[in-house]
């Protein structure tokens, strides 16, 4: 295609970055929240939050590895990859644990870690 990968890696950060805040603000409602406790096939919110984190997962590493190739050479390469997907293991590890504390610690402590997510996802803009 003609789009550089630099420009669609920012492009869907930018979405991305949209979604979260969405989905952030929306789980602090108080009737599409997580407040609103009373179940309903309206509340979709589970299955929005779902479908940007797990499309999240896919285009964006794909972006990431494709704007990354597109900028380092060979021999660069076979000099950061090796560190670059360590960094990523131990995110995988980090990210759900403090997931798991923060979200329960914190007064709408979900939302507030998509907010952090979303904070993340806007300074890889710049």
């Amino acid at each position: 295609s003609g789009i550089q990968p630099h420009r669609l890696f920012y492009l869907f950060g930018s979405i991305y970055f949209g979604v979260f805040v969405s989905i952030a603000l929306l789980l602090m409602h108080p009737q599409y929240g997580l407040e609103n406790q009373q179940p309903s096939p309206y509340r979709i919110l589970g299955w929005v939050s779902y479908c940007g984190i797990e499309s999240f997962g896919s285009v964006m590493v794909s972006l990431f590895w494709s704007f990354t190739n597109s900028n380092f050479s060979l021999k660069e390469a076979k000099a950061s990859y090796g560190v670059m997907v360590a960094a990523g293991q131990i995110g995988s590890i980090l990210g759900p644990t403090i997931v798991n504390i923060y979200s329960e610690k914190w007064e709408q402590g979900l939302a507030k870690l998509y907010l952090l997510g979303a904070t993340c996802m806007l300074m890889l803009q710049f």
